[in-house]
């Protein structure tokens, strides 16, 4: 329940977009603590395009956690989804090495509209700062100007903590 309440409008959002503008891009990076969550999302979201074509798809997503292989890091640099499923350590590690793949999946991502932390409270102390850090470097090195950060929990804290 909870991820509907952000990938309903985000997919909505990419819908209108590629009547208006066909270029193939990634509109939307889904940032997971776990590769487990990521790879739990996936699998939802592909429930929601079971039954089309691949080329009739409405919407396009895709894992990027470093549990690809290289032919498919290749092909989501060929081909960039519209929504990007990842962890905060591995769009650290593509925005900062130099290897061509990595390259050309940031590029894709210029002009990001959404950014999706979810699980939240899971960023804490200095990894909460590096995170901060990311999403600064993100929105300056992607010129996501009129970026959207989300920030998704189900947890709620106890008196006193």
């Amino acid at each position: 329940g909870k991820s509907l309440s952000f990938f309903i409008p985000i997919i909505d959002r990419i819908l209108k977009a590629k009547q208006s503008d066909g270029k193939a891009r990634t509109r939307a990076i889904v940032i997971y603590p776990m590769n487990a969550l990521a790879n739990s999302q996936l699998e939802e979201l592909d429930k929601f395009l079971h039954g089309y074509a691949p080329e009739l798809r409405p919407f396009t997503v895709k894992r990027y956690t470093g549990q690809e292989s290289k032919a498919e890091r290749s092909a989501i640099a060929d081909d960039p989804p519209d929504i990007l499923l990842t962890n905060f350590m591995m769009l650290e590690y593509i925005l900062t090495r130099f290897d061509e793949v990595d390259r050309r999946v940031v590029e894709h991502c210029e002009g990001l509209e959404f950014l999706v932390l979810d699980e939240l409270h899971t960023y804490r102390g200095r990894q909460g700062a590096d995170v901060a850090l990311l999403v600064r470097r993100l929105r300056e090195r992607l010129k996501a100007e009129q970026l959207v950060c989300i920030g998704t929990s189900a947890t709620m804290s106890s008196t006193g903590s």
